[in-house]
C-alpha cells in the first residue's frame, strides 16, 4: 500500500474491505431468509386442551339454560361459561373493548343475567375461581385485570363480588355492567345527577338567552362519559394555550363552555359537588383556570355572561351556586370578586380559594 492510499485510509477518505456497505437489493425482498439454529426448546405449552367453540352455540347453551333449567341445560352452560371465561384470559388486552361492544360481549352479558351466576360452584369450579382471584388481587399481574375480571364475574354470585374503588379503577366500557352487576348502589354515582338534570323550573325558554345549549340533560351527560369526546375537551383547552387566537378552537371551545354552562343551570342544587367531581367538573375548573372566561367570542357569549352574573347578584338566592359556577367560565380568572360567600356550601367556598 502506498503512503498515499495509507493516509486516504487513515483519514476515511477510503473504506476499508472490512467497512464496506451492505448492498441492499431496492426492488424486491431479500433473496433467501436467513435461518439460525432453533433453541433445544420454544416454551410453548403443549397441552391441546381447549375445544372449538362458537359463539353462536355458546349463546345457545345459555339461552338453553335460561329457558329450560335442568340438570342437563345447566352442566351445559358450566362447560359454555368455562370456554368462555377462558377465552377472556388469552384475549389481546388492547382488544378488550372492542370484543366486549361485540357479540362475545352480548355472550358475558346474557351469562350474567341468566340462571347459572347463582347456582353453586362445582368443587373444579371453586378452583377456577379461586386461582383468578388471587391473580386478580396479585400486583404483577395489574396489565391483565381486565381480563381477569371479566374471566371471574360469571364465576361470583350477583352482588358478591367488588372492586375498590371501581369508579375510578376500571375502564368505562366495562364500569355500567360492573355496577349493574356487582355495586347497584354505585348507579347514582356513576351516572351522577343525570337523573336530575331537567330543565330548572322558572327556566325561560321564550328568552334569546336561555337554554344557553340545546345539548343538555342526559345527552349532555352522555357526551361527557364519551372518552373521544373527552380527550377533544382537552385537546382544545391544550391548544387554546398554544394558540389563543385560533378562531376555530375558539368557536369549539365557546360551544362547549354553553353546553357545560347549562348543565350547571339544570342540576339539582343538591347534585352541585356530584356533578362537580365528574368531568364536567373537570372541564369547568380548566376552562376557568386557563382564562378562557376573558374570551367572548359572539354576541351570544356577551348574552349569556351578562344573564348569568345577573343570576349571581344575590348569592343566598335558591340557585345562585349552579349560576356562579357557570358565570365563571365567562370571565377571566380573579374577575368575579365577592363581597362574601354566605349562602354558598362549603366544599365550593374551598374550590373557589383555588381558582
Amino acid at each position: 500500500m502506498g503512503l498515499r492510499s495509507w493516509l486516504k485510509l487513515r483519514l476515511g477518505l477510503t473504506p476499508s474491505a472490512g467497512l464496506l456497505p451492505m448492498a441492499i437489493n431496492l426492488v424486491g425482498g431479500d433473496e433467501a431468509p436467513r435461518q439460525f439454529a432453533a433453541p433445544e426448546r420454544a416454551g410453548i405449552d403443549l397441552n391441546i386442551v381447549q375445544k372449538p367453540w362458537s359463539v353462536a352455540r355458546l349463546e345457545g347453551l345459555f339461552r338453553s339454560a335460561e329457558r329450560q333449567p335442568s340438570a342437563a341445560t345447566l352442566q351445559a352452560a358450566r362447560q359454555a361459561r368455562h370456554c368462555l371465561s377462558a377465552f377472556w384470559l388469552v384475549a389481546p388486552v388492547d382488544q378488550l373493548e372492542a370484543l366486549y361492544g361485540g357479540a362475545i360481549g352480548d355472550l358475558q352479558r346474557r351469562q350474567l343475567e341468566g340462571p347459572l351466576p347463582s347456582q353453586p360452584l362445582a368443587v373444579d369450579e371453586q378452583q377456577w375461581r379461586d386461582a383468578l382471584l388471587e391473580r386478580l388481587q396479585d400486583p404483577q399481574h395489574s396489565a391483565q385485570h381486565g381480563n381477569l375480571l371479566l374471566a371471574l364475574m360469571p364465576y361470583v354470585p350477583p352482588l358478591s363480588f367488588t372492586v375498590p374503588d371501581a369508579i375510578n379503577s376500571l375502564p368505562r366500557w366495562l364500569l355500567k355492567d360492573y355496577v349493574v352487576y356487582c355495586e347497584p348502589q354505585l348507579k347514582a354515582q356513576l351516572e351522577g345527577p343525570a337523573g336530575l338534570l331537567q330543565p330548572v323550573a322558572g327556566d325561560d325558554q321564550g328568552s334569546v338567552v336561555f337554554p344557553l345549549s340545546q345539548r343538555r340533560g342526559e345527552e349532555a351527560m352522555e357526551w361527557f362519559r364519551d372518552e373521544q369526546a373527552l380527550e377533544r375537551m382537552q385537546a382544545l383547552v391544550n391548544l387554546y394555550g398554544m394558540d389563543p387566537s385560533d378562531a376555530e378552537t375558539l368557536t369549539e371551545l365557546a360551544a362547549l363552555r354553553r353546553v357545560a354552562a347549562q348543565l350547571w343551570l339544570d342540576v339539582d342544587g343538591g347534585q352541585l359537588q356530584a356533578l362537580y367531581q365528574t368531568p364536567v367538573g373537570l372541564l369547568t375548573r380548566s376552562l376557568i383556570t386557563s382564562g378562557f372566561g376573558a374570551e367572548l367570542v359572539d354576541e351570544e357569549d356577551l348574552q349569556a355572561r351578562q344573564a348569568l352574573s345577573a343570576l349571581v347578584a344575590d348569592l343566598q338566592q335558591p340557585g345562585a351556586a349552579n349560576a356562579l359556577l357557570a358565570v365563571l367560565m365567562f370571565y377571566a380568572p380573579g374577575q368575579v370578586q365577592f363581597a362574601d360567600t354566605e349562602g354558598l356550601p362549603e366544599w365550593l367556598v374551598e374550590e373557589l380559594r383555588t381558582l
